[in-house]
């Protein structure tokens, strides 16, 4: 996440905007109030500065099926200006990945 936080970070004024999204509220009995402040918490120490999506739909399986996600994490997709996936990290990256994943979602 240190990486990739610095990426963004360097990426922030070329375009790119980036979504963290937390799957807390699929732990089996998760409290939404709970796991909502839980990741607001986690996220305002670290001082990301990047949006968060606590993803609490039920039916893991439609979000995985939706995107093709493996399931585990972490995963990092990169989408272009129409939306459309152009490229993806499955498993834990490097920055020089992540800045190829910030260039395929520029474009370039």
């Amino acid at each position: 996440m240190p990486d990739l936080v610095q990426v963004a970070r360097d990426e922030r004024n070329k375009g790119v905007d980036v979504l963290l999204v937390s799957y807390d509220l699929q732990v089996p009995k998760a409290d939404r109030e709970a796991a909502v402040e839980r990741v607001r918490k986690f996220v305002a120490a670290r001082g990301w500065g990047f949006p968060v999506a606590v993803y609490g739909e039920k039916g893991l399986e439609a979000i995985n099926e939706r995107l093709d996600l493996p399931g585990p994490i972490p995963l990092t997709l990169a989408f272009d200006k129409h939306g459309r996936e152009v490229a993806r990290c499955e498993g834990e990256a490097d920055p020089e990945t992540f800045a190829e994943l910030f260039a395929a979602a520029r474009g370039r």
